[in-house]
Formats: structure tokens, C-alpha cells, sequence
């Protein structure tokens, strides 16, 4: 399971779903490594350093309820 909890730049949580498993899509830049979520991300590039090389699917962080 992801270590992530939360969108590391943003603190976006998954939210909703009675039982847990809920989740949010994470990307990482792979120019400088930046992990961002949909909520943050500035277009279709890195919102922290604005490259373009990004892996989409990267991880999800879940809803821990």
C-alpha cells in the first residue's frame, strides 16, 4: 500500500466512501522527483519546477477510514 495519505504539496485527501479505499491519483516529476496530485498540478506540467516530463500514474494515496 502507498505511503501516502495525503498529496504532499497540497495535503488533498481522498475523501467519500463508507468503508475506505478511496483514493487520489499521484504524479511524480521525473526531472526533479516532485510528487503533486490533480488538485495541484499546473496543467500538464510540475507545479513546482514546470517540467513536462511527468509519470502520470505514479502512486495513490487512500483514504485510511
Amino acid at each position: 500500500m502507498s505511503k501516502y495519505k495525503e498529496c504532499p504539496k497540497c495535503g488533498h485527501k481522498a475523501n467519500g466512501g463508507l468503508f475506505g479505499g478511496v483514493y487520489i491519483n499521484l504524479h511524480k516529476c521525473n526531472s526533479k522527483g516532485h510528487i503533486f496530485c490533480n488538485e495541484c498540478k499546473n496543467g500538464d506540467r510540475c507545479p513546482f519546477c514546470g517540467s513536462s516530463d511527468i509519470w502520470w500514474n505514479y502512486d495513490q494515496a487512500y483514504n485510511d477510514k
